[in-house]
């Protein structure tokens, strides 16, 4: 399969020192890969930088002109201590989204089979108008605006099995049917952002196409995989998407330091499989994931090969 691996210099000098999300995490990747002789088979891409107006698709233009002016005067953060910002953020920003949208554009145009983007920094805690949990711009949810308003996409499903809610992008498409947001994350009672409860199911014309599985502290490998079975599996067969995108986090790895899951690479690889079997099934094999959090570099390097093992195989 011709697998997309989408990659920027721009992430690496998004320098946020000693913060968790900093850029070994994809220098790690990148190692990784190149060891495993697997990044030689894949179709390497550098993207492109989004334009303002490509953002504002979603976001506010204060967000937008924060985001810059925070950058361009060297401030430390923006709105959180948890948003680090350097005199290239706002650079990779645009690079990150431009690159998320070149990647959906050549999956759905079959240039590509499917993706997987590295980029940096993450999306999902994105709301409309504030950065916030290491996020500026949402990367996955404007792929998917994308998807729906200028690629003709009725039915995209954003599956995030990051270990924190994707509060974002769950906003961005609650009361939308067009979209189906679905969350896999430790109990908000016990982790960032403290959204993301089994009851938030959607409003109005999206109600029913919200749907978070919170699970308790030191959940294992064959709990999680036995709920995604029973309670998620059945609405992506009934959704049938025409395109797949995955937030994917892998900081639900039992060796992270920011949460408290118990996964290891298994159960990651065959949720993969799964989401790659429903593309094939109602999307045309048309899915691209984007990387969110993951912050033990050698559990966060060997997942994504793993995961990258799945998406390149025939």
């Amino acid at each position: 399969m011709k697998t997309g691996f989408y990659s920027h210099p721009l992430f690496l000098e998004h320098d946020t020192g000693a913060h968790p999300e900093n850029a070994e995490r994809l220098r790690a990747i990148r190692n990784r890969l190149q060891s495993e002789g697997i990044l030689d088979q894949l179709e390497l891409r550098s993207g492109r930088q989004a334009t303002s107006q490509d953002i504002s698709m979603l976001h506010s233009e204060d967000l937008f002109e924060q985001v810059r002016q925070a950058s361009e005067e060297g401030r430390q953060n923006l709105q959180s201590p948890d948003c680090v910002v350097s005199e290239q953020t706002f650079s990779a920003a645009l690079q990150a989204v431009g690159s998320v949208l070149e990647a959906v554009e050549e999956v759905a145009e079959r240039r590509l089979d499917n993706a997987f983007c590295a980029v940096r920094p993450p999306g999902h805690h994105a709301e409309r108008d504030q950065a916030m949990g290491f996020c500026f711009f949402n990367n996955i949810a404007l792929a998917a605006e994308y998807l729906t308003r200028s690629l003709g996409y009725k039915r995209v499903l954003i599956f995030d099995f990051d270990v924190h809610h994707g509060n974002g992008t769950q906003h961005l498409f609650e009361e939308r049917d067009d979209v189906f947001f679905i969350s896999t994350h430790q109990d908000p009672r016990s982790c960032y952002p403290g959204t993301g409860y089994s009851n938030e199911t959607g409003r109005g014309p999206g109600s029913g196409f919200t749907r978070n599985l919170p699970l308790p502290p030191w959940t294992e490998d064959a709990a999680y995989l036995d709920q995604v079975e029973h309670q998620l599996l059945p609405l992506l067969i009934e959704y049938a998407p025409d395109f797949i995108l995955v937030s994917a986090g892998f900081d639900a790895h039992r060796d992270d330091p920011l949460a408290s899951l118990n996964l290891t690479d298994i159960a990651f690889t065959k949720l993969t499989e799964r989401l790659k079997l429903q593309a094939s099934e109602s999307a045309g094999g048309r899915m691209v994931s984007i990387l969110e959090g993951g912050y033990d570099v050698q559990a966060l390097s060997l997942c994504v090969h793993e995961h990258l093992k799945v998406l390149s195989s025939d």
